[in-house]
């Protein structure tokens, strides 16, 4: 059961580890999630966690836009 979790926080961000890379607060990560800025969002219970890859992918494209 373990190796499951430790492969899920490698496919998965946290909303803290998003923040660090982004380098911005976790409260920005919620506003801008609840902005629906950045995708690949996942509910677990009452947790957020974001798709890793995806978010990679946005952000190698540029991330949010002023579209």
């Amino acid at each position: 059961m373990e190796e499951g979790l430790d492969k899920m926080e490698k496919e998965y961000l946290t909303v803290r580890t998003l923040a660090g890379l982004l380098d911005m607060s976790e409260q920005t990560v919620y506003k801008l999630l609840r902005e629906g800025v950045i995708p690949g969002r996942v509910k677990v219970g009452k947790s957020v966690r974001f798709n890793k890859e995806v978010v990679m992918d946005w952000l190698q494209h540029g991330g949010a836009t002023d579209e």
